[in-house]
């Protein structure tokens, strides 16, 4: 529940408990089209070979 009272009503309304996109943490909601999901992560063996090619230490001691 909101700390305070709505102070406006107008067109750029929003939830004053809810966080703007780029103040929160993780993805925003709308960041994916509906259907789309996360690409995966690498795995460590992946980062390890990367890193190697581009000459910096392995991540993953």
């Amino acid at each position: 529940m909101p700390s305070r009272e709505k102070i406006t009503d107008g067109a750029n309304e929003r939830a004053i408990d809810e966080p703007i996109a780029g103040t929160a943490p993780g993805i925003p909601d709308d960041a994916l089209l509906p259907g789309e999901e996360l690409p995966k992560e690498p795995s460590e063996e992946e980062v390890a070979r990367i890193a190697a090619k581009l000459g910096a230490p392995d991540p993953n001691p």
